[in-house]
């Protein structure tokens, strides 16, 4: 079984190129660097490492990315970052949030490999003991009755099972939410702080920085719509929405397309797709509130 890691930051050269020499070796997810979308990929991918890929970030950036670091350890997600060595060494000033792994680039993909599994090993281990150690005190600890101690005991056999190489629960639940949830695809952050914005007050909004994360939450997760751009990398809006045709429980869900694209034919080519409309960038507010009501509420 692969670690799973979870890549977010700002550059998308370095994500990318993490996909394409790495996927081989771990399951690769990416993250936008908004909170909310982390704080999702955390609790439904449950990654064996969080990896930041440094880019010329700002003061503003350090605040977001020690924002994550109360994300993590309550999942017990390590926190790792790559780049090069003026990267690093601003990483290395994150308040409270100091990476506990840096990967100096440039390195090999052998050795960049044998780093992040060496570490992910040891960082398993160290919270096997921990789980060991906390154990032992609860059949150390004088418990006044019977039912005191089974109470320890079944609370640490519960913290020991949180184990990070668990297997993922990949069985669509059925859920019930209060309000109708919308699942934003797109590559481009700005586009999901634009749409929640619009939306924050009436609906749910969930969001995806690529088709195959999206995919992947739509495996767990029951959305009301979907507004997914046409044109992304790695899998573009026309593929994510063949794979959803082929479920037959998610070919139930309506599709909108965002397109920036003000070209005829290929508007005819995405309107072939059958989906339930198209919206063109940047979105007006009222037209997507108007599609939204038409099409679930």
């Amino acid at each position: 079984m692969k670690y799973k890691v979870l890549l977010a930051g700002n550059s998308k050269k370095l994500i990318s190129n993490f996909f394409l020499q790495m996927d081989f070796a771990f399951e690769c997810m990416t993250s936008s660097v908004l909170y909310d979308d982390l704080k999702n990929h955390a609790q439904y991918f449950n990654p064996d490492i969080f990896i930041y890929c440094m880019r010329a970030e700002t003061r503003d950036d350090l605040v977001t990315i020690a924002s994550f670091h109360n994300v993590l350890g309550k999942n017990d997600i390590p926190f790792a970052a790559i780049g090069d060595s003026a990267s690093l060494d601003f990483a290395s000033k994150i308040p409270n949030c100091v990476p506990e792994l840096s990967i100096k680039l440039p390195m090999s993909t052998t050795d960049m490999e044998d780093t992040i599994t060496r570490f992910i090993k040891r960082h398993k281990a160290s919270l096997s003991s921990a789980a060991n150690i906390a154990l032992a005190k609860a059949l150390d600890d004088n418990a006044n009755t019977a039912f005191e101690t089974l109470a320890k005991l079944d609370t640490v056999f519960e913290e020991a099972s949180k184990e990070p190489e668990a297997k993922e629960n990949t069985e669509r639940q059925p859920e019930a939410p209060d309000r109708h949830r919308i699942l934003v695809v797109d590559d481009a952050t700005i586009i999901h702080k634009t749409i929640k914005s619009y939306l924050d007050t009436r609906y749910e909004v969930a969001t995806a920085i690529s088709g195959k994360i999206a995919l992947r939450f739509l495996n767990t997760k029951e959305v009301s719509l979907i507004l997914l751009d046409y044109e992304m990398p790695e899998m573009n809006g026309p593929a994510v929405l063949e794979e959803l045709r082929k479920d037959p429980y998610l070919a139930t869900i309506p599709v909108v397309f965002l397109t920036g694209i003000n070209d005829v034919e290929k508007i005819k080519s995405a309107l072939a797709l059958k989906p339930q409309g198209y919206l063109l960038k940047p979105v007006d507010r009222d037209s997507l509130l108007e599609k939204i009501r038409e099409l679930v509420d």
